[in-house]
């Protein structure tokens, strides 16, 4: 399947044997499947457990309360089988410098089709979500646990 491709440059341009050899192993190497990156893949998703990390700095502590009450009251976590592992802002800093407003909040989910399952759910899209819009800047990130 390689070598048609390069006859076919070949007949078009004139190739030395190194272009010749640079352009088989180009072609090779991306004729070889790889994994897609896995927040590209949505239609597959595992039944391991996984920690949502939601990591970032806060600027609005009021809104960000409105939202964790709506969320707490639409028992999206307990449904999920979720739980939080930890208070979001840190005990002690033990090494770097950090935002006095920035946390760290890690969420146990029994799967991560149960966490994908919550995050893309129309209560929280639609209703919990944008309240939090303003509230902060947050890089939310899904983990395997080891086994």
């Amino acid at each position: 399947m390689v070598a048609p491709r390069i006859q076919a440059l070949a007949g078009k341009t004139s190739l030395t044997a190194m272009n010749y050899k640079i352009i088989a192993a180009f072609l090779v190497i991306t004729s070889i499947p790889t994994p897609v990156h896995a927040a590209e893949n949505t239609d597959v998703c595992s039944q391991k457990p996984v920690v949502m990390v939601v990591d970032g700095v806060t600027d609005d502590r009021k809104q960000m309360a409105v939202y964790g009450q709506a969320l707490k009251a639409s028992g999206l976590h307990q449904n999920a089988g979720s739980y939080y592992l930890n208070d979001p802002r840190p005990l002690r800093i033990l090494e770097g410098n950090r935002n006095q407003n920035h946390v760290t909040l890690l969420i146990n989910f029994p799967s991560e089709c149960a966490a994908l399952e919550f995050w893309k759910s129309p209560i929280y899209n639609q209703k919990i979500r944008p309240l939090r819009k303003g509230a902060g800047d947050y890089t939310v990130e899904l983990y395997r646990l080891l086994e």
